[in-house]
């Protein structure tokens, strides 16, 4: 029992320490490399090296460990509650993820589909898209080339050994290659012989290349952007009647995405300068706004601001069913929100804000990000100035200026 449990959970934090001492690389350096590891390597135990020029690699410990199943959905835990600690929110919904994402690690093996299955699911199940969510063929594309694309994912499904990992190591015999064309893949890479000779064996050492992978951090970034968006749009411009209270939630909501959204890429940000990403690279990668790239990179939070176009629809939909503007009720309280939320850093927490168009009694909370509530705290409703403000009015009865008055101490 003690060498299965040596085995199993000391040898790969020995190991992983040992090469922390070996590449002398701090706990910082070694969290940036996660940031850039692959997908299916992020709860894997990683081996952080660097090489003589000092770039920063990393080798995936769990492809050579037999007992990888089983320490995995461990190392998955491990990894969102030190996630939390970054978030400095908490432990336990970092831990409850964690679980979830064990499970899912440790049944992936007995559920997932087979080699030939999962490559055909690709393609007529998936629409041309891996269930990971790569794209096998362009959508767009003639019928020809994705007949093409298709036949070749297909085959390549089926290859025996690794015929991606013969290229790349036939690739770095530079001149003296044996059957591929160029030291050059389809990306621009080359490779070198020694990392892809140790890969046969389980221990390839992989490039971190925050100067490659950051775009797409950036691609995760944007999407994430307009997905935060459309939380506000797709609840408030249904087209039929809606009330002031949800425009409010809406808004809410929209922001506490974004403000995650915008703090993962400050984290994307961070570690690329500490794996030494160049001054070239990161500009290239970093294509967005200069305003917001340095909000970002200042930890400054810029909040979901309803444009004009949107207060145009608000007023077409309400014009459309004869109703009352809803925006109209709502929009002191989105400002006085948005100008609460415009002084909040990216470092803290996001807030726990109370929605006075809500009915006390009815839940007027929103669950904050983590369940916790951050270091930011709107103003919370004063029960002693409820009753005073407007002759013992009761706050249900009271009208939305009067609440928010109360809300923000106004008299």
């Amino acid at each position: 029992m003690f060498g299965f449990g040596a085995t199993v959970a000391a040898v790969p934090y020995a190991t992983t320490e040992m090469f922390k001492v070996l590449y002398d690389i701090t706990d910082e350096e070694q969290a940036a490399i996660r940031r850039y590891v692959a997908d299916w390597s992020k709860n894997s135990t990683i081996l952080p090296m660097k090489d003589d020029e000092g770039n920063f690699k990393y080798i995936d410990f769990s492809h050579a460990n037999a007992y990888d199943t089983l320490i995995r959905p461990v190392q998955a835990v491990i990894n969102a509650v030190a996630d939390g600690r970054t978030d400095n929110d908490g432990i336990m919904d970092d831990f409850m993820l964690g679980t979830y994402t064990a499970m899912k690690e440790f049944a992936s093996p007995f559920i997932s589909e087979s080699i030939w299955t999962e490559a055909a699911a690709d393609l007529v199940m998936r629409g041309g898209r891996t269930r990971d969510g790569f794209e096998v063929y362009n959508e767009q594309d003639n019928y020809g080339n994705k007949m093409w694309e298709g036949f070749k994912h297909l085959v390549d499904a089926q290859m025996p050994f690794s015929f991606p990992q013969l290229k790349r190591l036939d690739r770095s015999l530079q001149d003296q290659r044996l059957f591929t064309k160029s030291k050059y893949d389809e990306y621009g890479q080359t490779y070198e012989f020694g990392d892809e000779f140790t890969g046969l064996f389980g221990f390839r050492a992989v490039a971190a290349n925050p100067g490659r992978t950051m775009k797409y951090k950036v691609a995760d970034y944007k999407q994430g952007v307009r997905k935060s968006g459309s939380l506000f749009t797709r609840v408030a411009l249904k087209g039929g009647p809606i009330e002031p209270q949800e425009i409010v939630d809406a808004y809410i909501n929209a922001n506490r995405s974004l403000f995650q959204v915008k703090k993962d890429l400050k984290l994307d940000m961070d570690a690329a300068r500490t794996l030494g990403i160049s001054a070239d690279d990161y500009e290239n990668a970093l294509s967005i706004s200069s305003i917001e790239e340095d909000a970002i990179d200042t930890g400054e939070f810029r909040p979901y601001t309803i444009s004009a176009n949107i207060e145009e629809a608000f007023q077409l939909n309400a014009d459309a069913i004869g109703a009352p503007n809803p925006l109209d009720a709502a929009y002191s309280v989105i400002n006085n929100i948005e100008n609460q939320l415009s002084n909040l850093s990216l470092n803290d927490l996001f807030p726990d804000i109370q929605n006075p168009l809500v009915p006390m009694g009815l839940g007027t909370t929103l669950p904050p990000l983590g369940g916790l509530t951050g270091s930011l705290n709107l103003p919370g409703v004063n029960p002693q100035a409820v009753t005073n403000q407007g002759g013992n009015i009761p706050y249900n009865q009271m009208t939305t200026q009067q609440k928010l008055d109360s809300l923000f101490g106004r008299s």
